[in-house]
């Protein structure tokens, strides 16, 4: 008898902790499930650029948001969020962007800095934070944007037809610009010589301007001793109205880190089936790395 009394007790005793387990875990979920967010509102970046770093132009799509370093989440802009915190918080912003224009490849842009501040958080409030971001201490640029004293863009011999530099069609101050019509059929610029290019897997970037009517291609020109290879890295599709993209070139300088010098170019060929003039208008050109 007292053998069975004694197992019903110990029996008893040992479910304590599952229950007492259950009863902490249903507490915590209910506390969590309960809890009050606050939100913080994003609606748009901004850019501020010292006098050699080019226009502010950007095409920021979205907010990188991290808590004391730890990553909160991306959201596509404008962006409205709720988060389980409240008071004094520190927070990182970092832009992101649509690498190489496609909305699959997110990424955040490794040449904008964070944007940090300390923001208080109020349960059930929203905070609102206009983002302003610089580019990194290091960022080095070469920038053609078709002003007095700008680098320049130089015709291949692959192009029929004359690049305009000075061109009515603009966004700020000058452009550039190319109508291609028959019986002209291909269109292709490229910069100097470039032999600074970081080849060991550094961040290097095309930031642009444009506007078109007909698909176009960015690539590099890889040149070495003997000869010169072609690496295209983008078809860019057309746009009735003025756009910016950013076009990673870190993969094609690495597989050509044994080159003399790079040069990034721009080509276009008209359909020949078509009678519409093809155009293309460019601003803003700027590698960065």
């Amino acid at each position: 008898m007292h053998l069975i009394k004694h197992r019903i007790i110990m029996k008893h005793f040992l479910l304590l902790p599952l229950i007492s387990s259950l009863v902490l875990y249903s507490c915590e979920k209910a506390s969590v499930n309960d809890g009050v967010p606050s939100y913080i509102s994003i609606p748009s970046f901004e850019v501020s650029t010292e006098p050699n770093q080019g226009t502010s132009s950007h095409s920021i799509t979205d907010a990188w948001v991290y808590f004391d370093n730890d990553l909160q989440g991306v959201y596509p802009l404008p962006a409205s969020f709720p988060v389980l915190l409240e008071g004094n918080q520190n927070i990182s912003i970092k832009a992101g962007i649509k690498n190489n224009g496609i909305a699959a490849t997110r990424t955040n842009y490794p040449f904008y800095d964070y944007y940090k501040k300390e923001i208080v958080l109020k349960k059930d409030s929203i905070t609102l934070i206009n983002p302003i971001v610089l580019y990194t201490e290091n960022s080095q640029f070469h920038i053609i944007d078709f002003e007095s004293g700008s680098k320049v863009f130089e015709e291949t011999t692959n192009s029929d037809t004359s690049f305009i530099a000075n061109n009515d069609t603009i966004l700020e101050g000058n452009s550039g610009g190319v109508h291609l019509a028959s019986p002209h059929l291909t269109f292709e610029i490229a910069t100097t010589e470039i032999d600074s290019l970081p080849r060991t897997g550094t961040p290097v970037f095309v930031e642009l301007n444009y506007k078109c009517n007909t698909a176009y291609q960015l690539g590099v020109f890889a040149n070495y001793p003997q000869t010169v290879s072609t690496h295209s890295i983008v078809t860019i599709n057309p746009k009735n109205t003025w756009h910016k993209i950013y076009i990673d070139l870190t993969s094609a300088i690495i597989n050509t880190n044994n080159a003399d010098s790079h040069k990034v170019f721009i080509s276009m060929r008209r359909d020949i089936n078509s009678t519409e003039i093809a155009e293309l208008y460019l601003d803003n050109f700027k590698i960065v790395y």
